[in-house]
Order: C-alpha cells, then structure tokens, then sequence
C-alpha cells in the first residue's frame, strides 16, 4: 500500500481528516512556540526534592483469541490490577504508579471510547487513590496504534503480525482522533485529586512508520537527522503541540506530559523545542546501556553495571533539562537477572535526586504468578531466582520511597466512566 505524502491529501476529507489537514499540515515543521510559563506545580517542582517517586504498570486490551478469557486475571485489559496489588506499591513507599493504558478509544475506525476500558480505568483510579498513590495516566494506544507495537519483534510467534497497527503516523484523520481521546482522558478524570498528570503518547516512534520528505520511511535515530528529514505528516513536534493544546482548552490546570520522539529517548528533548502550553512536563525514558538493561535470561549476567563513562546520564539528564519546565523520568529499568542491578537503580535514582526529577521505576508486578512469570523480566519484586525477592531491584527504591511526603487522598468514586 503506498505510504500517505502530504502533497496528496485526497481520500482525507472526513470532518477529522479536514480540521487536521488544515490546522496541522499548515502549521511550520519547526518547534511550536513558547508558551507563557505558569507558576510550578506544587507536584512538579522545579526546584528542591522530587514530589512524585514511583513505578510504572503497563497493560494490554484483552483479546480472547490469542489471551482466552482468564489469563492475566480475566479483566478488559491484562494484566489485572487488584486494590491489595496498589496498596502493596504504597506500603513499599511509592506515591506514584504510572498507568501505562491501552485503548481507551478504538484502535480501528470508528474512533470513539470504548466503555469497558473506561470503566476499568476508573476503577484502577480508585484503587490507586485508596492505596494513597497519585496517578500519572500515560495513552499507550488508541486510534491508529495498537498494544502490539510494543512486541512488535515478536510479531507471528504468539499474536499475527496483523494486529501490529501503527498507521497513525501517517494519517491526519487518526492523529486527530488521538486527540480527541486525550481530550476525552482529560475530561474522564477531572476534578479527580489523585491525577498527577496526563501522557499525552507512551514513547512516540515515528521513525518507525513515519516517513521522511520524500515519503520513504524516516528512521531518522540522531536528532540533527530528525529535525532535518521528517515530514510534516508524520512529525511529533507538530501532532504533540496540537494536541496538547487541546487538552490544555479542555483544562485549564492538568499537568501535560509530553515525550520526544524516538521511543522518548532523552537526547530527543532537543529537537522539541520550547513547550507548546503552560503546565507541561517534558517526559523521558531510559534504557541506556540496552545491552545491559536488557541482558537475556540465559546469559547469567553482567557483572559489572556501567555505560560509556561514569557519568553518561547525568550528562543526558543535563543536557535535557530546560529552564522553566520540569523533566520527569517517566520509565527506567533493568533486567532483573543482573548481579549488580541494585547500583544500576542507586545510579539512576541519585542522579534524579540531585537534581530533583521525579521518577518511574519498571514494572510493578500483579499478584497473579501465572502472568508474572510469563513476563517477567523488568518484575521489580523478583531477583534471579523466579518468585524470590533476594536480589530484587525494589530492595534499592525502598530508602529512595522513604523520602516521599506527599499522598493522594479523597473519596472513594467506583467505576467513574
């Protein structure tokens, strides 16, 4: 199927389709403007000690033909999140669970809120205010781009390749429908005191399926080549800036969060530009060194934790900090066969700490041993040995979580959709 151009706009004229076309491929290519600084956010500080120290959940849309109608604990989306399990990230010190959630909105046209995935967002909301944990809630897929993405190397093994769907970074009319979901998210948990914030993308990828100027696939993976190769049609800069004001005339207070492209590296907060709206978080990922933190099973090991120089994310956390606007470490993480894994999170965390970025440690694990195991790798709660906690990472986040001194409360709201 040849790949959208954005000089060849016919076939796009639905009402989605026609404001996207002319707002966003009017807009320049170039960073948005600056927006008028608010004043911080009493969660997002700019200075001093982080407010918000947590761990990230992520989850999937249930599909009962490849997930039967149990596995993973038989909700809407898998894994299921029980009360006792947010109360027990509470009870180890978090004040923060990252929900990284799926399809709040159909992946496939027509773009509207799936029902089931709102309810049960709104009764993890609740769980997580019980448990005293604020909540930052992160889209991780909707229309245009499916769960699958994110086991995209594992297409044809346990899932066919077909439910790989990441068209959206090639369709105007899917771009503005991921907007009107974060638009609708936004509006699903006003007035809600737990809400940290709302991710407006989990790591954008547009180098993956996006295309360059000449409609080739961008893979542009140095920010100088991005800033100079992609395409409008398939640039971050210009689909975050539009959406996050949306979402900012939706609510005049909510914490934004906006991730580069490129999976949200750290070094891609250069080509963002100065924020788009009052009230954003720039959000980044880290998995650097990949050999390290995704060393396999069977390997036994690194012995000795270290990157290219002692001081390497320091120097990208440095380099991505922006004057005015707090940067949060939005995921982290490490394979939980390391031997020395704990100096890897003790590296990650003080290098945060000194400089007072909130953080997200990956993944908090269910209580349902049957999931656990069969992913299990970034579980914070098990060491090398499946099911023991000696080794684990968590007994490294446990004196970082002390330092936490604010928590969510309010009423109990059931099912809010």
């Amino acid at each position: 199927m040849e790949r959208f151009l954005p000089e060849n706009l016919s076939g796009n004229w639905t009402r989605r389709g026609a404001i996207a076309a002319a707002a966003g491929l009017a807009a320049c290519n170039g960073p948005p403007a600056a927006a008028q600084l608010s004043a911080p956010h009493p969660l997002w500080p700019l200075e001093g000690q982080p407010a918000l120290r947590g761990a990230v959940i992520a989850q999937r849309r249930r599909r009962t033909e490849i997930d039967g109608a149990t596995f993973g604990g038989g909700g809407a989306v898998l894994p299921s999140y029980r009360q006792s399990d947010f109360d027990a990230l509470a009870e180890a010190g978090a004040n923060l669970v990252v929900m990284s959630y799926p399809e709040l909105w159909t992946v496939k046209r027509p773009f509207v809120r799936d029902n089931a995935m709102a309810d049960m967002l709104g009764r993890q909301l609740d769980d997580a205010k019980d448990a005293g944990l604020y909540v930052i809630l992160a889209l991780r897929s909707g229309p245009g781009r499916s769960d699958f993405i994110f086991h995209r190397d594992a297409r044809d093994t346990w899932f066919p390749a077909s439910l790989v769907v990441e068209s959206i970074w090639t369709d105007l009319e899917e771009q503005s429908a991921w907007g009107e979901m974060c638009v609708d998210a936004a509006k699903l948990v006003a007035g809600r005191a737990e809400i940290a914030g709302l991710n407006l993308m989990v790591e954008p990828e547009p180098n993956v399926s996006g295309v360059n100027l000449n409609g080739q696939p961008l893979g542009a993976w140095r920010p100088a080549q991005y800033v100079a190769e992609v395409a409008r049609v398939s640039d971050w800069r210009r689909i975050s800036a539009d959406i996050a004001k949306q979402v900012r005339a939706a609510s005049a207070d909510l914490p934004i969060l906006v991730s580069p492209p490129s999976f949200a590296h750290t070094d891609f907060l250069s080509v963002m530009g100065p924020p788009p709206v009052a009230g954003l978080v720039w959000c980044v990922h880290d998995y650097e060194p990949r050999e390290y933190t995704h060393h396999p099973k069977d390997a036994a090991g690194i012995s000795v934790f270290g990157e290219a120089g002692a001081n390497a994310f320091a120097a990208r956390i440095d380099a991505a900090r922006q004057q005015g606007v707090p940067l949060f470490l939005g995921e982290f993480g490490a394979s939980r066969w390391l031997s020395d894994i704990d100096a890897y999170y003790r590296a990650r965390v003080a290098a945060c700490e000194a400089r007072g970025i909130g953080w997200a440690a990956f993944r908090w694990p269910t209580s349902n041993s049957s999931y656990e195991k069969s992913d299990d790798m970034f579980n914070l709660l098990w060491g090398p040995k499946e099911g023991d906690a000696s080794g684990a990472a968590v007994s490294s986040l446990h004196s970082a979580w002390a330092r936490n001194t604010v928590r969510a409360g309010g009423a109990r709201l059931r099912g809010r959709t």
